[in-house]
């Protein structure tokens, strides 16, 4: 009787570490602005709204592709996992609540600070149909899968190790500063908390990516609303 040959247990895969939330975040940076030089060296005067939108999209899955490469090389590692129905229905549930709740947000802080600039008023600088159906297509699915790979995959998942509260509060205070300080400061905020719980009990992306275009998709079909009426 002949053995069987023993196989060795194949090796474990890297998870996330400091080493990809620093390359990440190193990455979106200098994405974000070797594709703003270049805008700006090939554009004349303000960029159309479809390439603003797409610099976002394109620098969040950059850095995270550029992240992974060296050591994990796996999308499981970010969440690119099969979602269940009830989390998607649960994402798109929590995008809607929090687009209501970032109303009475923007209420208080133009009350408060008096200021009434509000950055999606850059995307009314539609020149026709098809500049905004690409503003909403990227914007408003593109942008937020993109994003949430970047600071809920990337970034949450790295800084739980430390603590999942730290990590909730950090990523999403890192999320809504990275929208500017703004009208939008504070629902970007809430929808960073949210969607880091989400992500933190669902173990996937998708649900939270649902919760974050819902929000983006409201926005973009208010702006095109109230512009179609001016």
């Amino acid at each position: 009787m002949t053995e069987q040959p023993v196989l060795a247990p194949p090796a474990p895969r890297p998870t996330l570490g400091w080493i990809e939330l620093v390359v990440g975040a190193f990455s979106y940076v200098a994405l974000q602005l070797v594709l703003a030089v270049a805008i700006g060296l090939l554009s004349e005067g303000v960029p159309p709204a479809p390439v603003l939108v797409g610099v976002s999209a394109a620098s969040a899955f950059g850095a995270v592709a550029i992240a992974l490469a060296p050591r994990v090389r796996s999308a499981a590692a970010v969440g690119l996992v099969r979602p269940t129905l009830r989390g998607l229905a649960l994402g798109v549930g929590l995008g809607v609540l929090v687009w209501l709740a970032s109303r009475l947000l923007i209420v208080a802080y133009v009350a408060v600070t008096g200021d009434r600039s509000d950055p999606q008023e850059a995307l009314t600088l539609f020149s026709g149909p098809v500049a905004a159906a690409l503003v909403v297509a990227v914007g408003g699915l593109l942008v937020p899968l993109g994003e949430e790979l970047l600071f809920r995959g990337l970034g949450y998942g790295v800084l739980r190790r430390v603590g999942r509260v730290f990590a909730v509060i950090v990523t999403a205070a890192i999320f809504a500063l990275a929208h500017g300080l703004n009208v939008v400061f504070a629902a970007a905020f809430v929808l960073g908390v949210v969607n880091a719980v989400l992500y933190e009990r669902t173990g996937s992306i998708w649900p939270p990516a649902a919760s974050h275009a819902t929000f983006n998709l409201i926005s973009f079909a208010l702006v095109l609303a109230v512009g179609g009426q001016t």
